[in-house]
């Protein structure tokens, strides 16, 4: 069942052979990530960031159906308690965030090491960290989930320099140039990073040892799974993560990593953790540990939505695409 489960996700795009002109572009791309690289680091975190938004804002305004999208969600998410401006604004600025994930991704290479992660805000808060620390000590295995949030490319990192020793299911990159680059940094303070297409392995015998696992969990499986509201709408969550925590009673910590208000700076935001006692009770636990981690990565979201990833395509389209009518029924209006 666990293994059913963990294999219904999207495989991993496949890093084949390709032709010489496609290797050519995929050359020039890495030499403009390098380029890219050492331009804003030499630019230091506000220029960086300053440099991306103003990008991203250009690019935005370009790219019509993904602002299209990414309003319509935001629409259906917050419906009438946001203005069509507030939500135009919101979308735009979370497309902003998207830029800046790739600027961190870019810094965090230069900046960020052992000696220096808790000066830009990578610490996680008591009482986590500690009941993290005991777990690992002890032997007792934790599945740490997070969302397209923030700069969620650096929790690993984070997460490693804090003296936590997981494992991070990630799905690889088109470019596998541009992936070793990726996963040399988010890899560089010890956390193993496992693609996609060796979690269904991997996951048990970290679990089963008394390991912790990172899963980045906001994806609708919508051939099978748990019936949940995500921000108000329907969706339908894996019963992958539920499945594995009931199996071999792993503590559950949801958490993000958040931007905070000058560049370059962040904060880990722990929602929710919990443990087998709290579904000891429970008559359906897979059901009860889904919704709860689902609502724990609400709540991160909610406490500020413009660092959700808007474009990601995170419910069914059918409900997306009647909000997306109403904003232009509105925009028609006004």
């Amino acid at each position: 069942m666990i293994d059913s489960e963990i294999r219904g996700r999207p495989p991993a795009q496949s890093t084949t052979r390709w032709p010489s002109r496609t290797r050519m572009i995929v050359g020039l791309s890495d030499a403009y990530r390098r380029v890219l690289a050492a331009f804003l680091c030499g630019l230091g975190p506000c220029g960086a960031y300053a440099v991306m938004a103003a990008l991203a804002r250009a690019l935005y305004r370009l790219a019509e159906p993904l602002r299209r999208h990414s309003e319509a969600q935001c629409q259906a998410a917050f419906g009438d308690t946001r203005t069509p401006g507030a939500i135009a604004d919101m979308a735009a600025q979370a497309f902003v965030h998207r830029a800046w994930n790739l600027a961190d991704l870019m810094l965090a290479g230069r900046f960020i090491r052992a000696r220096s992660y808790h000066r830009y805000g990578g610490a996680i808060p008591e009482p986590y960290l500690g009941l993290l620390l005991r777990a690992q000590r002890e032997r007792k295995p934790v599945i740490l989930l997070t969302a397209y949030y923030g700069p969620y490319d650096l929790l690993p990192l984070f997460l490693g320099y804090n003296g936590i020793q997981a494992g991070a299911i990630y799905r690889p990159h088109g470019n596998p140039r541009y992936n070793a680059y990726r996963n040399a940094v988010r890899g560089a303070s010890g956390c193993e990073l496992i693609p996609t297409e060796r979690a269904i392995g991997r996951l048990p015998e970290i679990l089963e040892n008394g390991g912790a696992a990172a899963i980045l969990a906001d994806h609708e499986n919508a051939r099978r799974g748990v019936p949940v509201r995500f921000l108000g709408l329907p969706t339908i969550a894996s019963r992958a993560v539920g499945l594995l925590a009931e199996h071999y009673g792993a503590i559950v910590v949801v958490a993000a990593v958040r931007r905070r208000g000058k560049a370059f700076s962040f904060e880990i935001v722990v929602s929710d953790i919990f443990d087998p006692t709290a579904w000891r009770d429970e008559t359906d636990a897979v059901a009860y540990i889904t919704h709860r981690y689902v609502a724990a990565m609400e709540k991160i979201v909610l406490g500020d939505p413009a660092q959700y990833l808007w474009a990601h395509r995170r419910w069914n389209m059918e409900s997306i695409d009647r909000a997306a009518d109403g904003l232009q029924v509105a925009a028609t209006r006004a």
